[in-house]
């Protein structure tokens, strides 16, 4: 009985949390508040791929993306819209 109420506690706290700047998701409801689910794309020449989706912002450039930590530059996507992208510390 008490391992049962420890497993419905748990998976009710992974429901309800949400996403930082970074996060894989499905849906911007994945992403921390004031985030969004947008697509991260690969641009090779004149082609363009949508790879996945991540919880960030839209961005002009890489300063535009300072408030969500120093590992975050701003990348082109399959549209005009460009978005703020986690990338590795060096």
């Amino acid at each position: 009985m008490l391992l049962r109420a420890v497993m419905i506690v748990a998976l009710a706290s992974c429901a309800s949390d949400s996403l930082p700047a970074g996060g894989v998701c499905q849906a911007t409801s994945d992403c921390d508040t004031g985030l969004s689910c947008l697509d991260v794309a690969q641009i090779n020449g004149t082609s363009c791929m949508v790879v996945g989706k991540t919880c960030t912002t839209t961005c002009t450039d890489d300063t535009s993306c300072s408030a969500l930590g120093a590992n975050f530059k701003c990348f082109a996507t399959c549209t005009t819209e460009k978005v703020c992208g986690k990338v590795a510390s060096p």
